[in-house]
C-alpha cells in the first residue's frame, strides 16, 4: 500500500503516556509487526498473481493477433478497473486510522471533561468530544460510500492505558498526561490529514481531510494553551 509507512506512525496517533514507560493509545508493537509480516506476505502473493496475470493476457494477445493480423490492445475497463481498486485501498486505510485515533480520542476526552483538575482541560476536552463525535460521523459515511470495513472500538491497549490514567482522576499528575498526550496526538493527526490530503484519490476523502485540518489545528492550539496555564 502507498500510504502504509505513514499509517504505521499515524496509529500511534493520540497517543496516552501513562506510566514511566510511557504506554500509547494505539496498538501494542506484537501487533504492529504481525500486521507488517502479514502485509508483506500480501505484497508479494499480489505481484505473483499480476506477473502470472500478464503472462497469460499476453499470450491471449499474441494468439489473437496471429489470428486476425491486428494488433489486440488491454482492454481499457479492466485497467480502469484495477486502478479505482488502488485509490479505494488507499483512502480505505487513511479512514481506518483515522477513525482507530479518533475513538482514542473520543475516549480520552470524555474521561477528562470528568477527571481533569484544570478548568482549561475539561473545557478543552468538552470541545474534542463534541467535533469528534461529529467528525466520526462523517468517517462512517465516507467508509459506507466506499465499503470499508472501520474498527469498533479501542484496542485493548488503548483501553488499559485510559484504565491506568484514570487512576490519577483529580490530580495534577492526571493533566499533565492528558496534555502530553493530547498534543503529541493532534500533531500526528495533522501529519495523518497532511498526507491525504496531498496524495488521496477520493475527493470526498481528500475533501474530508481538508475540512478537519483546521478542527484538529484548533484543537492543538487549545491544548497548548492549557499547558502554559500548569
Amino acid at each position: 500500500m502507498r500510504m502504509g509507512h505513514r499509517f504505521t506512525a499515524a496509529a500511534a496517533a493520540l497517543v496516552l503516556a501513562t506510566a514511566p514507560a510511557g504506554a500509547a493509545l494505539a496498538c501494542d508493537k506484537g501487533e504492529e509487526t504481525d500486521r507488517t509480516e502479514y502485509t508483506a506476505e500480501k505484497k508479494t502473493e499480489k505481484k505473483t498473481e499480476q506477473k502470472a496475470e500478464k503472462k497469460t493476457e499476453e499470450k491471449a494477445e499474441q494468439k489473437a493477433e496471429k489470428k486476425t493480423g491486428k494488433p489486440h490492445g488491454k482492454k481499457p475497463g479492466k485497467q480502469h478497473g484495477r486502478k479505482t481498486g488502488a485509490r479505494a485501498e488507499t483512502d480505505g486505510a487513511f479512514l481506518k486510522t483515522a477513525r482507530q485515533a479518533g475513538l482514542a480520542e473520543l475516549a480520552m476526552s470524555k474521561d477528562a471533561a470528568k477527571n481533569a483538575l484544570m478548568p482549561c482541560v475539561r473545557t478543552t476536552a468538552e470541545t474534542l468530544v463534541r467535533d469528534h463525535t461529529k467528525m466520526d460521523e462523517e468517517i462512517k459515511e465516507l467508509a459506507r460510500r466506499l465499503r470499508v470495513t472501520l474498527p469498533g472500538q479501542e484496542t485493548a491497549e488503548q483501553r488499559r492505558s485510559l484504565r491506568d490514567m484514570r487512576k490519577k482522576a483529580h490530580k495534577r499528575e492526571y493533566d499533565t498526561l492528558w496534555l502530553k498526550a493530547a498534543e503529541a496526538g493532534h500533531v500526528q493527526a495533522l501529519d495523518l490529514l497532511d498526507d491525504e490530503i496531498a496524495k488521496g484519490k477520493n475527493a470526498d476523502v481528500r475533501e474530508a481531510a481538508r475540512m478537519a485540518r483546521p478542527v484538529i489545528a484548533d484543537h492543538l492550539a487549545k491544548v497548548q494553551v492549557c499547558q502554559k496555564e500548569r
